[in-house]
């Protein structure tokens, strides 16, 4: 393979690897178990994983556990911190108490006492460019959108990844995957494409284009999953700015209001446009977050 392609098949396991980390952050993950899921020797995966990640996958592992750490606590305030150390893979609170108050310079138990504003800004302290303009707080929601709940079966794709804070490699990503679809009779009939965003995953954006549940891929594509279940959606149009106050709307006054709550981290939206060909704030987004009765 040439030097570009080896690149390309490089950053497609780590994605691959990436995905098995977060799926099961909740548990011990081996070096020997990524390894074999990205089929390279523990040392290669090493070597790759740090050149595309910028990190060690011990490193990577630390911090993705951490940071979800941070975001259980914004929308799992009913979870004790108990529960919160065993959901994200730490053998013991007092291990969990110290790797927190290390890496964010304040304990869980602190880290509980503060508005969901001033926990965020911990959150971009460690992520000043993609998660910063989450530092709105709930009392200065503008946009106020129409909310439902939905239920939705599982869905499987192929996606291809983008800095989650740059609109211009989103929207480049999507003409790459609009590419692949093509050439592969991949284009979905609906006419419907999807980004998901996973917040603990860092800056990574997954433009995503879901397949017939009977069509088979070959290994050269990445896979994701958008989980069956309820979900409360809204549509949004506009900059990131736009979606965050939405989105705070959604966390701070509808759901409590509603009897529900977050379910999971991972959210996802659905664009009426073509993202390929219309700048990222001039679409339509219907924005579809999982809840869970309270």
């Amino acid at each position: 393979m040439q030097g570009n392609e080896i690149a390309k098949e490089h950053k497609k396991r780590i994605a691959v690897v990436v995905d098995y980390i977060l799926k099961n952050i909740h548990q011990g993950i081996s070096l020997k178990a990524l390894a074999e899921v990205a089929n390279y020797s523990p040392f290669h995966l090493q070597k790759v994983f740090k050149q595309v990640i910028g990190e060690s996958p011990k490193q990577y592992i630390i911090k993705a556990r951490l940071e979800t750490t941070l975001l259980f606590l914004v929308i799992h305030p009913y979870k004790s911190l108990k529960e919160i150390a065993s959901d994200v893979g730490f053998s013991s609170p007092a291990v969990f108490s110290r790797a927190v108050k290390n890496y964010f310079g304040i304990s869980p138990e602190e880290i509980r006492t503060r508005s969901a504003h001033e926990r965020m800004e911990l959150f971009s302290l460690k992520r000043s460019k993609a998660i910063a303009h989450t530092a709105i707080t709930s009392e200065s929601v503008a946009n106020k959108p129409d909310i439902q709940i939905k239920k939705i079966t599982s869905l499987t794709g192929f996606y291809l990844s983008a800095p989650c804070d740059d609109s211009l490699k989103i929207q480049e990503s999507f003409k790459e995957l609009f590419k692949v679809a093509l050439a592969n009779d991949l284009l979905p009939d609906d006419g419907k494409i999807y980004g998901i965003l996973s917040p603990h995953q860092g800056n990574m954006y997954k433009t995503f284009i879901p397949i017939d549940k009977h069509q088979q891929l070959s290994k050269k594509f990445s896979i994701a999953q958008i989980k069956a279940g309820k979900y409360a959606t809204y549509k949004v149009r506009g900059d990131i700015k736009e979606s965050i106050s939405a989105g705070h709307f959604l966390y701070h006054h509808w759901l409590p209001e509603h009897g529900y709550r977050i379910a999971d981290i991972v959210r996802f939206e659905i664009f009426t446009g073509n993202p390929a060909s219309t700048p990222y704030h001039e679409l339509i987004r219907e924005i579809y977050v999982p809840v869970e009765p309270m």
